[in-house]
């Protein structure tokens, strides 16, 4: 709750910020609106102040965030928009929050608090380039804590971003208190960017200043361990748990370098204290079998897992891993068992994909349907997935017009399905482009603004048709919108070659092939070399993709191109 100032005492409040009288009536249509000086008090000033107080002590604070807010932006009072943010912050309303504290920083621009919040809205927001500034400020009048939000929010930040906040830290000239933060913050940015030995020098800059420093020490050990310096993390890390020893972190990473140094058996031993001392810590248990299995500890992993399971098996995520287990001990019947017994949780659209996809004859096919007949009855809510993948076994292993028929059936029941139309229509279109025209239409009458249908469209129109402007059009819309995918750019190229102008061709497509190297795409760049004539280039590439299954399609495409020069 927001500690309410009695209304006794509101005058008291109002004398505090340096207020004056001077009586003022509203302003109207006819009546020039008053000049506000700030820390000037008038009636409207007062009366908005009471009942803003008045209403906060029935718990209406959007009505006293308002009026603050109000009378924060005409008086520049830095105490009013210091309640403001208070009410805001109260109520977690960001957006207000942040007006709240730029009146404050225009009403007190010596104040740090105010820049120290704003620069935690904008990071948290996203607004990296937009809060460096405030960031800066912040960290110029000894605000600290801007350093642990920044390095907390590396996942969200582009590089470009983060060279922006390592040259800010670089650059800035930071109260002596702060140093070592500091240097920490910008060796976790450097290391991000893989700068990793210029972050080791920031860490060992920290520690020389403070030996014991625990996070410079983490970060160190983590750095030493992306540069492959086992030994010496592993030397790091011990010291941390000299003094923390029952520490998770610190644990998790003494066991990844113990089975990176190939120390098996001491890798499991430490899992196997720490079970011991947190028998009943299941989130523990389960990451220590992960991290066994990620170091291929298949019989560690799977004998804890299968305790976990033991001790509650309403959870049936191990099952998941146990699947993984199975298979790459080349057990493939006892892996699809596994996958099948998921049942709830964020691997479960992961297992049963992977236990159809473990079906590996033709022969198997009554078998994957009837699975499948039973997933769905199971897991209504994932129709469509389960169809989806159906249909992709049913294509894989060439019943592609049972994959149609069986995708036919369930659009008549459910005709505004993208997904299903998108699909059916990649199936048509080697076989029946106008009728995979039909279905991208209408997939795109649904999701106008899908990128991955736009170049679908485009490509099916350039390969099956002369409409080459018209397929221009659609790819050029798809490449404005996210995924800018290898594929979209691809067809982009491609479009272009066979409107004959291979130059800007050639530029897509060998944009297409450096993002993926693939026969058909250099089939495509091939082909476009040589309608510009040059030769040379196109039979390099030739060349390489040449050693490509004989029976591939794309490097015999790529051979005619070349011939008919």
């Amino acid at each position: 709750m927001i500690t309410l100032r009695p209304l006794l005492l509101l005058v008291a409040f109002i004398s505090f910020s340096g207020c004056a009288t001077n009586l003022h009536s509203s302003a109207s249509a006819t009546t020039p609106t008053a000049t506000y000086q700030p820390g000037e008090l008038n009636g409207e000033t007062l009366f908005d102040i009471l009942s803003a107080e008045l209403a906060a002590n029935q718990d209406h604070y959007d009505y006293t965030l308002k009026k603050y807010l109000k009378q924060a932006e005409l008086t520049r009072d830095p105490n009013l928009a210091k309640r403001a943010a208070s009410i805001a912050q109260y109520l977690r309303d960001t957006q207000a929050l942040s007006k709240a504290v730029k009146l404050w920083i225009i009403a007190d621009p010596s104040e740090p608090e105010p820049r120290q919040i704003l620069a935690n809205i904008l990071i948290t927001q996203g607004k990296f380039t937009e809060a460096l500034p405030h960031f800066k400020t912040a960290l110029d009048q000894g605000q600290g804590k801007a350093l642990l939000l920044i390095t907390s929010q590396l996942g969200k930040m582009s590089d470009t971003e983060v060279t922006s906040y390592i040259e800010l830290l670089e650059a800035v000239d930071i109260d002596a208190s702060l140093n070592n933060d500091r240097l920490v913050s910008l060796g976790i940015l450097q290391r991000h960017l893989k700068q990793y030995d210029l972050a080791l020098q920031n860490f060992n800059r920290a520690l020389k200043s403070s030996a014991d420093l625990p996070n410079a020490l983490y970060q160190k050990a983590e750095t030493l361990k992306s540069l492959n310096r086992y030994t010496e993390a592993l030397s790091t890390v011990q010291l941390l748990l000299a003094d923390a020893a029952d520490d998770r972190q610190y644990n998790a990473l003494e066991i990844q370098l113990l089975f990176l140094l190939k120390k098996n058996k001491q890798g499991i031993a430490k899992i196997d204290l720490l079970i011991t001392k947190n028998e009943n810590d299941v989130p523990l248990q389960n990451y220590l079998a992960l991290t066994a299995l990620d170091f291929n500890q298949l019989d560690k992993s799977k004998s804890i897992l299968e305790k976990l399971l033991r001790s509650s098996p309403i959870n049936s995520s191990p099952y998941f891993y146990l699947g993984i287990i199975a298979e790459r001990n080349d057990q493939p019947l006892q892996a699809i068992e596994n996958y099948l017994q998921v049942d709830s949780g964020s691997n479960l659209l992961q297992a049963h994909p992977r236990a159809i996809s473990l079906h590996k004859k033709s022969a198997d096919k009554k078998k994957v349907e009837n699975i499948t007949e039973q997933l769905i009855a199971s897991h209504k809510e994932n129709q469509t997935t389960y169809l989806l993948m159906l249909a992709d076994w049913l294509n894989k292993f060439e019943f592609r017009q049972d994959a149609i028929s069986l995708l036919d059936k369930n659009i008549q029941l459910q005709d505004e399905n993208p997904a299903l139309l998108y699909t059916r229509a990649m199936y048509l279109e080697p076989v029946d482009s106008p009728a995979a025209e039909r279905d991208f239409k209408r997939v795109l009458a649904l999701t106008p603004e899908n990128a991955v249908a736009l170049n679908a469209y485009g490509y099916t129109l350039t390969v099956h048709t002369n409409r080459y402007q018209e397929a221009l059009t659609l790819i050029e819309r798809a490449l404005t919108l996210p995924p800018k995918a290898p594929a979209t750019i691809d067809s982009m190229g491609w479009v272009l070659y066979k409107l004959k102008r291979y130059e800007e061709a050639i530029r897509y497509l060998s944009q297409a092939y450096l993002l993926y190297d693939d026969p058909e795409v250099a089939s495509h760049l091939i082909a476009a070399l040589a309608g510009n004539n040059d030769l040379e280039r196109a039979r390099q590439l030739f060349i390489k993709i040449s050693n490509s299954p004989p029976d591939n399609k794309f490097v015999e495409q790529a051979r005619q191109s070349l011939e008919s020069k």
